[in-house]
């Protein structure tokens, strides 16, 4: 068997040009907090800025009469929160970790002093959801990275959350477009989850539409139970894959796994027969900028070449079975193969009776 998956790329994006523009679920997060002295009192009227550490992309936003901010729409990825204030040393926060739909509260406890002087903290917050009952799991980039995975496809990841088992067998490979749909969330819910990634479904049916290189993800989300009213046309859980973005950095891969029958050991320890399956995988990864701090870019491309042999045994009918005489024939146990007449079966598939001398009629 031959594959490669930038075919199925290829087909996706033609699909994509071609198809009705459709809403998709937003799986961008929330920063938000309250602003306030060293007594506690609200400070409204702070100029409250979030900065992705990455591209240097930034949105800034003033404290409401209660001292409270929102970011909304915030993409995936590393921030910095920094707040300023008339008579207040200027506050920052680093290392703010913005996961798939994350909810994070960061709330700044200003000091006297000026503002020209900055109070950092550098130890990351801790992301408590205040605003879902939804139980989910989120696989970040260093774990859907740096985990092996033989079969190359992220959405085998969701199979490390305790609540979700995959059910598709051996053929859990990224062109076997039934394996995304094969996981089990809180129950038996195959071929009724919602698979998401960046928020498009990747379902057509029960099949798959198209699965990304593994260097291209960047977040693997599953939402097990409770979900909000956006993620609808789903019986089960919501299985969403999140992809990387460029960066002011360039950043890149370049990948080859390989299965050859000169490096294989032998299937059989008796006999001198060489293995002869084959299995290649390779890619390539960039990430880079295309108008520093502005306009970025993410390509990836991965093939695969999976060649596996297989010999199948197959027993053709002799000439007296092809006019119907059953008469010698065996089954593997060795007893007479028994022909029924479909003429006597009942309703409920029962009291079936054999043809005599276990011939069928020629006029049947």
């Amino acid at each position: 068997m031959k594959s490669y998956s930038w075919l199925a790329a290829a087909l996706a994006v033609a699909l994509a040009v071609g198809a009705q523009v459709a809403p998709a679920q937003d799986l961008r997060g929330k920063v938000g907090g309250t602003v306030a002295d060293a007594s506690g009192a609200v400070i409204p009227g702070a100029s409250v800025t979030l900065a992705n550490d990455n591209t240097n992309v930034s949105s800034t936003t003033q404290t409401s009469a209660a001292g409270q901010y929102l970011f909304d729409f915030v993409l995936p990825g590393t921030y910095t929160l920094t707040v300023e204030s008339e008579g207040f040393r200027s506050f920052r926060q680093q290392n703010i970790l913005v996961q798939t739909r994350a909810d994070i509260t960061v709330d700044a406890a200003l000091e006297l002093g000026a503002v020209t002087e900055t109070v950092t903290v550098e130890e990351a917050p801790i992301a408590v959801q205040f605003t879902t009952t939804t139980m989910e799991t989120t696989l970040d980039t260093k774990l859907s990275q740096e985990l092996p995975l033989l079969n190359r496809n992220p959405y085998m990841l969701a199979a490390l959350d305790p609540a979700v088992n995959y059910r598709g067998g051996a053929e859990n490979a990224p062109y076997h477009h039934w394996a995304m749909s094969q996981l089990d969330v809180g129950g038996n819910t195959a071929t009724r989850n919602n698979v998401l990634m960046d928020g498009v479904p990747q379902l057509v049916g029960a099949k798959g539409v198209y699965t990304p290189p593994m260097d291209a993800v960047s977040e693997v989300n599953v939402q097990q139970n409770a979900t909000d009213a956006e993620y609808g046309h789903s019986a089960g859980g919501v299985v969403s894959v999140q992809m990387k973005s460029g960066t002011n950095d360039w950043h890149g891969t370049a990948y080859y796994f390989g299965r050859n029958p000169a490096l294989n050991a032998r299937p059989n320890a008796l006999s001198s027969q060489k293995s002869v399956v084959r299995r290649s995988v390779w890619g390539v990864s960039s990430g880079n900028p295309i108008v520093k701090n502005k306009v970025f870019n993410y390509f990836a491309y991965e093939a695969q070449d999976v060649r596996s042999p297989s010999t199948v045994n197959l027993t053709l009918p002799r000439a007296a079975e092809r006019n119907g005489d059953f008469s010698n024939s065996l089954n593997r146990n060795g007893g007479l193969r028994m022909i029924h007449d479909p003429r006597t079966t009942d309703p409920d598939g029962n009291n079936r009776m054999p043809f005599q001398n276990n011939t069928i009629p020629a006029h049947m």
